[in-house]
């Protein structure tokens, strides 16, 4: 892993707040606008996925393109006080070796222990344990997550979401709804099959989701807003139990309606009720690398 040397970088006049809305049941605290070149020789872009260390204070992104990057973050009641780039490094195979570009859309992550697993989408999609950047193993998933064809949307729609959930252990969902799956629903599962479905609005993409305290989810939840040449992003919260889970909407932005966002694509639990998100800026000069700090009531 490389590690950043006397590199610091200060977020203090990037600060805004995405949306004036005013939400029952959350809040948004604080946004930063990331922006940066290189971080210890790996190129930053394309972040789909955050992880958290709360004792040692360090944010894990995950780039889209099998990159790994590791921040010192400070936050202190409704902001994000510093971030400062720590290392970097490029995943690789159980072999040693880069991934090629075609299986390297890592899309979902979750820490146990000294080990990350991480979701991939593309041709083949699967779960892989890291070491130090370095594959170690694998995680079976259920047959029908193993091949592409089974998926709405495809090779880019796979394994978009992963998580390390206290009830069911490590969980992980695709994008868009299987083939097989009835319209208007979703469906979460772990190792040993379905967990439980739920009721999604087909347009909308399931791109990340997080525990809180009592082993629930809160999902993101995003579509390409054609009209405004923007977004629709939507958090929600999933009771999750076996069978058919709940879901409640705790809120809606939209470009149309003068909301900052762009594309946000990952989500992690930082604090008692308290959550980051990050925008995917695709690597294109007209998005952003967007990170939201927000509190659930």
């Amino acid at each position: 892993m490389k590690i950043v040397l006397a590199l610091f970088f200060s977020l203090s006049l990037f600060s805004f707040t995405i949306t004036e809305k005013k939400f029952k049941d959350i809040e948004f605290l604080d946004t930063k606008v990331l922006s940066f070149d290189k971080i210890g020789g790996q190129r930053f872009f394309g972040i789909s996925a955050l992880e958290y260390d709360k004792k040692k204070k360090l944010l894990y992104m995950l780039s889209d393109r099998a990159r790994l990057f590791t921040f010192k973050i400070d936050i202190k009641g409704k902001k994000i006080i510093s971030l400062k780039p720590f290392s970097s490094c490029r995943l690789k195979n159980i072999y040693g070796k880069n991934f090629f570009l075609y299986q390297s859309d890592s899309e979902g992550i979750s820490r146990i222990g000294d080990s990350f697993y991480i979701s991939f989408e593309g041709t083949h999609p699967r779960v892989l344990r890291f070491k130090k950047c370095k594959q170690v193993g694998s995680v079976r998933i259920p047959k029908i997550l193993r091949s592409y064809r089974n998926y709405i949307g495809g090779k880019n729609r796979a394994l978009e979401s992963l998580e390390n959930n206290i009830k069911f252990g490590l969980i992980t969902a695709p994008e868009k709804r299987l083939k097989k799956t009835k319209k208007g629903w979703h469906t979460i599962f772990n190792s040993s099959g379905k967990v439980c479905k739920f009721q999604k609005d087909d347009k909308m993409s399931l791109v990340d989701f997080e525990s809180d305290e009592n082993g629930d989810l809160i999902g993101l939840f995003r579509k390409l807003d054609f009209s405004s040449l923007g977004f629709i992003i939507k958090l929600k919260k999933i009771s999750l139990r076996k069978g058919i889970c709940k879901t409640k909407e705790l809120a809606t932005l939209k470009t149309k309606d003068g909301d900052n966002i762009d594309n946000y694509e990952g989500i992690v639990r930082v604090g008692k009720n308290l959550y980051l998100m990050i925008s995917d800026d695709n690597d294109k000069f007209f998005e952003k690398t967007l990170l939201t700090l927000f509190v659930v009531r």
